[in-house]
């Protein structure tokens, strides 16, 4: 795609319109049927539009639909959370269908596909955004697979970002995005995390569930991750190792990290 000389498009309008073009399969359509004057908002729009192959823009469309799918680390957005897609599909809910509401929501514009656009989210935690979304517009799909299956998927959601994110803060120094997820503080070895799930999920996430994560009293079980250069270390934490998190300086406080400290996690 090019523009013609005196009526060129400057670089982030053609980034605009090629993004427009990929996304939009009826833009796509209306091109091919009625032509670059029917879509065009512009005389240099249009010049673009009148060189655009049509079989080399759908199998581009396709190829980025695919590449979408492998954006991230470690395999890209269908490796980091293979649990959250099990539940959905066990809903009927298929990638295809994720992937094509992802590209047209806002969350896949908070991170930035083209480096010069600027600083922006990871592609996961921008997908887990719109997933939590999605679980939050469609409780019905949810439900009719199993009775908790919202809830697991909102904390299972949760903690696959939060395995991704703790996984780029021990592999990419420094970050090339920025991170909206509240509650990780740095420690002296790296950074570190507290969330609360429910003990059904916590259990489903591993092969042996620790006595804490089968607790049978419905109680929220207390969950850690912790990024240092060993790795990440994520796991059920007992009541004295939450204090290590709390804002209020205390002895008890104090102690926890001591002891973290100690095993190299703080």
């Amino acid at each position: 795609m090019r523009a013609h000389p005196g009526r060129r498009l400057d670089g982030q309008q053609l980034t605009d319109l090629l993004m427009r073009l990929l996304l939009d399969e009826r833009l796509r359509q209306r091109l091919a049927a009625e032509g670059a004057a029917a879509v065009a908002s512009g005389a240099g729009e249009l010049e673009c539009l009148e060189t655009v192959d049509l079989t080399e823009l759908d199998s581009a469309a396709r190829q980025f639909r695919t590449a979408i799918w492998k954006l991230g680390r470690n395999g890209g957005i269908a490796s980091a959370f293979p649990g959250s897609l099990r539940i959905l599909a066990a809903a009927g809910v298929k990638d295809a269908e994720l992937l094509t509401g992802f590209l047209h929501s806002e969350e896949f514009g908070r991170f930035r596909l083209v480096p010069y656009t600027g600083r922006g989210l990871s592609a996961e935690e921008a997908f887990a955004s719109y997933l939590l979304g999605f679980v939050a517009g469609h409780p019905e799909r949810l439900a009719s697979a199993d009775v908790d299956a919202p809830v697991v998927l909102r904390e299972t959601v949760t903690h696959e970002l939060m395995t991704a994110l703790f996984t780029a803060l021990v592999c990419e120094q420094p970050l090339s995005f920025d991170i909206a997820v509240e509650g990780i503080v740095t420690t002296g070895r790296g950074h570190a995390a507290l969330r609360r799930y429910t003990p059904r999920s916590v259990a489903s996430w591993a092969d042996r569930p620790t006595a804490a994560a089968r607790q049978e009293n419905g109680r929220p079980v207390a969950y850690a991750y912790f990024a240092t250069p060993a790795g990440v270390t994520r796991g059920a934490v007992s009541a004295q190792i939450t204090a290590a998190f709390e804002t209020t300086p205390s002895a008890e406080g104090d102690a926890a990290r001591r002891a973290l400290s100690g095993r190299g996690l703080w």
